[in-house]
């Protein structure tokens, strides 16, 4: 996937957020047809599953968006963010090689001023398949993203979104009950337009580059 303007940018993340942000709501409707039905429960189970899903979706495609569009512009290193460099060698750098490769990868980094930003975002778009807050934050960090509206929603995310999610994932009994599907609906699309905001801001002031 190559990522060469803004606008392509932009319609990548409209396109990826609009088909789950349709499957959210029209799941809500749903579970909201069946209410007093004896089906409520394992509908409300499987509307958290959806919604974390379509979580865990977003902040990967859209991640992978903004990599592409970053790498995609071959921006030499020494006009980028550190985050930025640091990806760049971030799959060499997880390797734990002897002192000597090490010596010498140092060396290069601080000698590839010049050399054009390639970042491959399988190397370093991990959710592990739980995306907590703390993951959440890493990759945040690495796209060098603001932390602080995710931070404040932590207790969400880890004990209201992946915690329940987990439990029904791995066919752990949990009594979860409409509302909390309902927390758990009016907060998801909330936090993946945020995600959205922050990468088109992001995106658009070119706050990437020094």
């Amino acid at each position: 996937m190559k990522v060469r303007t803004l606008i392509e940018l932009q319609d990548k993340l409209d396109n990826d957020i609009q088909w789950r942000k349709k499957e959210i709501v029209d799941f809500k409707f749903i579970i909201e047809n069946n209410r007093n039905s004896t089906r409520i429960a394992p509908l409300v189970r499987g509307g958290i599953a959806l919604s974390y899903a379509h979580w865990e979706g977003f902040v990967k495609m859209a991640s992978s968006i903004f990599i592409s569009f970053i790498s995609t512009k071959k921006i030499p290193l020494d006009n980028l963010q550190m985050n930025f460099v640091a990806l760049s060698y971030i799959k060499r750098l997880n390797k734990g090689n002897g002192i000597e490769e090490c010596i010498n990868l140092i060396d290069e980094i601080l000698n590839s001023g010049q050399k054009a930003c390639k970042i491959y975002d399988k190397d370093v778009i991990e959710t592990k398949s739980n995306l907590k807050f703390n993951v959440l934050r890493d990759i945040l960090l690495s796209l060098g993203l603001d932390e602080s509206h995710f931070a404040a929603n932590e207790n969400f995310i880890d004990k209201k979104l992946v915690e329940p999610r987990n439990d029904i994932a791995h066919g752990t009994y949990r009594d979860i009950i409409y509302d909390d599907f309902n927390i758990v609906y009016h907060n998801i699309i909330p936090l993946m337009e945020y995600y959205k905001t922050l990468i088109e801001n992001n995106a658009t002031q070119g706050a990437y580059k020094k």
